[in-house]
């Protein structure tokens, strides 16, 4: 007799057959999927690293992180390097709005397209463009391009192993507020200094959350639910003091386990709101790294403000690990197991000499065994 269908049994096994072959091959394919997001991360920060060089060649000296006096010096490097990414429209607008930045004051025009208020005059927000060259397809946030005020960002600019500070004009690493490196100042060689590396963008906008044992506080979700990897621990005055005599590293190092904030019964809070949501401001928060904390551990502020001294390890969803764009255009993988100096017991930030944070410190350094000139 012919049958028309399978049995139940030869339904069951096909299904088996299946899941089993999906099992064997979905984790394969999640895999070359994000080593394909990767290799274009990779690619992004070499087109970063192209027009550095670029600016280099025309203006003889490094950009500049952190500056800009109509905007209280807060316009970050990645404004210079438009005109040459080809975004020479975006950099025209910037430079005709007098570089203006009131960076809260949202509207729409006619059109919807958002715009800047400032003294009654309506500015179009140049600031407002999603920067393609300045996102990694890795982090969601940034390929979904969210309605934020702001364009978004993936990459940072290198302070070094020093603590970025609320009126710091100094750094170890390449770039240093309100001051122009040149190439001749990287004793250390192009090929050893971190120059760019990752953020992952905040996962909220408009909120902080509190611990829920925190008195008063507004009970949204306890920190050890908070990923460490768009997040910012604040109101740690004393690891991260701009005071070296003061710094304990260790206690914000000691604030994470496998990749999430610990419940420590404390006041502190958290911050998942500002990480990579302006590219366009230079304040440390949005836009640059320190290289104390090794990839993908936590990052910890003084205070609750974004002018607060911060320590902000590169961090991605790469796997073990983040690019890093080096001076000389080199883009690297840097693990999350990089010696960082073993521990931070008794150690603080040194203007002068060989790094304490072990390799990673000294590659964020332009220059390890010389004095550094503010």
């Amino acid at each position: 007799m012919k049958r028309s269908a399978f049995t139940f049994i030869e339904f069951v096994c096909v299904v088996v057959v299946l899941l089993f072959v999906s099992g064997i091959f979905f984790p394969f394919l999640c895999a070359s999927r994000e080593r394909s997001r990767r290799m274009a991360c990779e690619a992004k920060l070499k087109t970063l690293g192209e027009a550095i060089k670029q600016y280099e060649s025309v203006n003889q000296k490094l950009p500049c992180h952190k500056h800009g006096p109509k905007s209280a010096n807060r316009i970050s490097a990645f404004t210079d390097l438009l005109p040459h990414l080809n975004y020479e429209n975006i950099y025209k607008e910037i430079n005709d709005s007098n570089w203006q930045v009131p960076w809260r004051k949202e509207k729409t025009d006619a059109n919807g397209k958002p715009i800047l208020d400032t003294n009654q005059k309506q500015i179009p927000s140049p600031y407002c463009n999603h920067i393609q060259e300045f996102l990694c397809p890795s982090d969601q946030i940034g390929v979904a391009k969210p309605p934020f005020m702001f364009g978004l960002n993936n990459y940072v600019f290198s302070h070094g192993d020093w603590v970025v500070g609320t009126r710091e004009k100094f750094s170890r690493g390449v770039f240093v507020p309100d001051n122009w490196r040149k190439f001749d100042d990287v004793i250390d060689g192009l090929s050893s200094t971190l120059c760019m590396s990752e953020r992952v963008i905040a996962s909220e906008i408009g909120r902080q959350i509190k611990n829920q044992n925190a008195p008063k506080s507004a009970i949204k979700e306890t920190p050890n639910q908070i990923n460490i990897r768009g997040g910012v621990r604040l109101d740690m005055k004393e690891p991260v003091s701009e005071n070296t005599s003061k710094q304990n590293f260790q206690l914000c190092f000691d604030t994470a386990k496998d990749g999430q904030f610990i419940d420590d019964n404390s006041t502190l809070k958290i911050n998942t709101t500002w990480t990579g949501t302006r590219w366009a401001d230079g304040q440390h928060f949005f836009t640059t790294t320190n290289t104390i904390i090794p990839p993908n551990g936590p990052s910890c502020a003084a205070t609750s403000n974004d002018e607060s001294p911060l320590l902000a390890p590169p961090t991605s969803y790469h796997t073990n690990g983040v690019n890093a764009l080096f001076l000389d255009g080199q883009v690297k993988f840097i693990s999350n197991n990089i010696d960082y100096g073993k521990n931070y017991t008794n150690k603080q930030c040194t203007k002068e000499g060989i790094s304490p944070f072990g390799v990673w410190g000294s590659l964020g350094n332009i220059a390890d065994s010389k004095i550094i000139q503010n």
